[in-house]
């Protein structure tokens, strides 16, 4: 009777509480799982995936992998990979469960010993502070030094390293390792000759009255070994405005700035310019008489080639409420994103208002001078008090502008639009859904710019909707601000006359590309008011 209770409790914790036997080898990995869920069967994930599963001697599949009709019993399992150690376990399945098996690979890994030579004729005062690379650039191998020599743990197989160091060729080598155990091997490298290469420059026509690096051309180049160089600046008729040595080169990446000024600080006038660059090695670092390398680029100041950030929320680029004239010069481009909360018309009912929180990603950008391209998506969480519900909408919107008059002080523009959007998805400060037909126009005095643009848009009649709007822009070197106003008049319904007005701040100091501004403003449609404000955050380039 004794023996019975204790018997009796074991068979029932057997059967109704079933466990997983697990019988693994001796490389078990403390991240390996096993986990019972409800259901009945088996399986198996591995970390990476794509592992052959082996049960009871039969290959049944590879990893991640599930088998839904194993009986209740014990079962064998090994796991293989190519480059992965085995993995071998068992397990039991019951009827009342699923096992969930999440095993890590091993990877199987070997060492190599390097030793990093220098060509006997070489420089002795170069240095030699070389970094070892697994395969590409990308991968920097893990190195420890002993005696002298560089200790590295591989993946067993055929691995490339690549050696490099300022001043000398890059070398490389494939060597097989193979596991537990340790493969010597030598790189010899030899010392690179004194070149310039990779040279470019960020801006071929750029405005010295721009903010930041917006206002400066950026020349950027490698060199293969320590040297010195100077750079210079040509006008049209190969005098020398500007000249500047440039910091002895300690590595490969260097760049140099300038902002469109002669020697002196002055500001140069308009034209194109031949940046000179010339550099050489230093004749300690090099084996051979060193030659000066000499390199030419051209650029070009443009006083109308103005960068300053512009809102989108009219479907084309300018003030919140008032397209603009002016685009971006070419290759260049804003990217922004903005925040709002405001009391807007509810979705096709212009007798209510309501709580909305737009969410909009623009951007813009000049593929040729002159032309410019935007575009918008917008995402609208509107909270509609009134039928005690909230609702969500989206739509895009995409424009075009070109830039048909450009004489200081008068521009003028033409451009077009498309909106389209779900339910809910019309964006609460725009024109409406459809297609626009603009032409701003302004007129700049001193640092303020004046504007004026009518605009037409067909949603759904022939007769398209009437829009009138105008504002004010202050620019400055790193900030913008304007006012701005519009009226919609649409003549096919009896719709009343809708009257938006808001004002914003665009800051963009130096020396980041960053963007931030501030919107705020009202509307108000028959005896109706609402208001909104926002936060917007990009970057202008």
């Amino acid at each position: 009777m004794a023996k019975m209770r204790f018997l009796l409790p074991a068979i029932f914790l057997f059967i109704f509480l079933p466990s997983v036997l697990l019988a693994r080898n001796s490389s078990d990995i403390v991240f390996d799982s096993f986990e019972e869920t409800a259901g009945t069967g088996l399986t198996i994930y591995t970390n990476p995936a794509g592992a052959d599963v082996i049960i009871d001697g039969m290959e049944m599949g590879r990893t991640p992998v599930s088998f839904n009709h194993l009986t209740q019993g014990i079962f064998h399992i090994r796991l293989k990979k190519e480059g992965y150690k085995d993995r071998v376990f068992t397990v039991t399945l019951f009827n009342t469960s699923r096992l969930v098996v999440s095993i890590v690979m091993e990877e199987e890994r070997g060492f190599a010993r390097i030793s990093i030579q220098r060509t006997p004729e070489s420089p002795q005062r170069l240095p030699l502070n070389p970094k070892l690379f697994l395969n590409t650039f990308t991968e920097e191998a893990a190195v420890t030094s002993i005696d002298g020599k560089t200790l590295l743990d591989l993946p067993a197989g055929f691995n490339t390293l690549i050696a490099r160091s300022f001043g000398w060729v890059d070398e490389s080598i494939s060597i097989l390792v193979k596991e537990n155990s340790t493969t010597e091997a030598e790189i010899i490298m030899r010392p690179a000759q004194f070149n310039i290469i990779n040279t470019s420059h960020t801006r071929r026509k750029f405005n010295p009255m721009n903010s930041s690096n917006l206002g400066v051309t950026e020349i950027r180049f490698d060199v293969t070994s320590p040297g010195s160089g100077s750079i210079s600046i040509l006008d049209d008729n190969g005098t020398v405005v500007f000249k500047r040595s440039l910091r002895n080169f300690d590595t490969w990446n260097q760049y140099v700035t300038w902002n469109g000024r002669d020697s002196l600080g002055n500001m140069l006038p308009e034209g194109k310019y031949t940046i000179v660059l010339e550099a050489s090695g230093l004749q300690e670092f090099s084996l051979e008489p060193v030659n000066i390398v000499s390199i030419k680029l051209e650029t070009e100041i443009n006083y109308s080639a103005n960068i300053f950030p512009l809102s989108l929320e009219s479907g084309i680029s300018g003030l919140t409420f008032s397209p603009m004239p002016q685009v971006l010069p070419a290759n260049s481009f804003q990217i922004d994103a903005s925040f709002n909360f405001g009391s807007y018309n509810v979705p096709d009912n212009t007798q209510n208002t309501c709580l909305a929180l737009p969410f909009v990603i623009d951007v813009r950008g000049a593929p040729i001078n002159r032309m410019e391209l935007a575009a918008s998506l917008n995402i609208n969480s509107y909270f509609l008090s009134k039928v005690q519900k909230s609702t969500v909408g989206w739509g895009i919107t995409g424009s075009v502008k070109y830039k048909v008059v450009d004489n200081n002080p008068f521009s003028f523009a033409i451009g077009a639009s498309y909106a389209w959007a779900k339910e809910y998805g019309e964006l609460p400060l725009s024109m409406g859904k459809g297609l626009g037909l603009y032409t701003p126009l302004s007129l700049k005095l001193t640092d303020f710019l004046i504007i004026f643009s009518p605009a037409f848009l067909w949603s759904q009649n022939f007769v398209p909707s009437l829009h009138f709007s105008a504002g004010a822009l202050y620019l400055s070197n790193s900030i913008n601000a304007g006012i701005s106003v519009r009226c919609d008049l649409n003549l096919t319904d009896n719709t009343p006359l809708k009257i938006l007005a808001g004002a914003e701040v665009n800051l963009f100091p130096p020396p980041s590309n960053f963007v931030f501004s501030f919107m705020a403003g009202m509307w108000t449609q028959k005896q109706l008011l609402g208001w909104y404000g926002g936060l917007k955050v990009g970057i202008i380039n």
